[in-house]
């Protein structure tokens, strides 16, 4: 009889799990115009819009999973950023993000995770942590440009070398170069800026001293970086830590 008692309870158990929504995935996003952040300079997360998409201009797009255009919509909403989307025969096209629409030599392409993926954005499903970058691209005989990251290096340790903090510390940012197929190279002749501020650099690699908030680069040809930051002096995670905002 246990058995038997048992059995209706594990059925509803597993109709309970099956009716349970998934976990919403949550994304890092960040669109770039041809000169300026449009949203996102730090990455920040946010769950990709799914369903009926009904853009700011165009017409509406179904999409039944996370996607890279579910991303850019997300962004969107919590920026207040305007796109715009036309019908080919292939299927939905970003014309517009901001002021900026494609030419005969420009468009808005993306990437994730460094990668420019061969399919459309609507087709592109994301897992949890993924990096999406829209942006704003020229293209020339050899293709879109290539896009710079910072890979943060820090340690664990109060400054001064006490060593009775845990908390991860920045110490130094390297810039690399991401192809379209996401293959990283050292990048030279880099501007870093330090709370907006150009700072000295070895033109690859930055180990910044002295109190800082926001840390980001560029350089000739490519998509600027994304922006690391770091905790305003006096806050209360400011005994030496670093809240790396910027995923590498």
């Amino acid at each position: 009889m246990l058995h038997r008692t048992l059995v209706p309870v594990g059925a509803a158990a597993l109709a309970l799990a099956l009716a349970t929504p998934a976990l919403a995935v949550r994304v890092h996003v960040r669109v770039e115009g041809a000169k300026v952040n449009l949203f996102g300079a730090t990455e920040p997360g946010l769950t990709p819009a799914t369903g009926t998409i009904t853009p700011p201009s165009g017409p509406a797009v179904t999409v039944s999973a996370e996607t890279a255009f579910g991303a850019l919509e997300a962004a969107s909403r919590k920026g207040e950023l305007f796109y715009r989307v036309e019908a080919f025969s292939f299927g939905p096209y970003v014309a517009q993000v901001g002021r900026l629409s494609g030419t005969a030599t420009t468009g808005w392409v993306y990437k994730v995770n460094g990668v420019s993926p061969p399919v459309a954005a609507t087709a592109y499903v994301l897992k949890a942590g993924d990096r999406v970058l829209w942006y704003h691209a020229t293209f020339g005989p050899t293709g879109g440009p290539k896009s710079l990251r910072l890979l943060p290096e820090y340690v664990v340790g109060c400054p001064g070398g006490s060593g009775s903090c845990s908390t991860p510390r920045l110490t130094c940012a390297r810039a690399v170069l991401e192809d379209d197929a996401g293959r990283r190279t050292r990048a030279t002749g880099v501007v870093f800026r330090l709370d907006g501020r150009r700072a000295r650099g070895s033109g690859t690699k930055i180990c910044p001293r002295g109190h800082w908030h926001t840390l980001s680069a560029t350089v000739a040809g490519a998509v600027r970086s994304q922006v690391l930051v770091t905790p305003r002096r006096g806050s209360a995670s400011g005994s030496g830590g670093v809240a790396l905002v910027g995923r590498a």
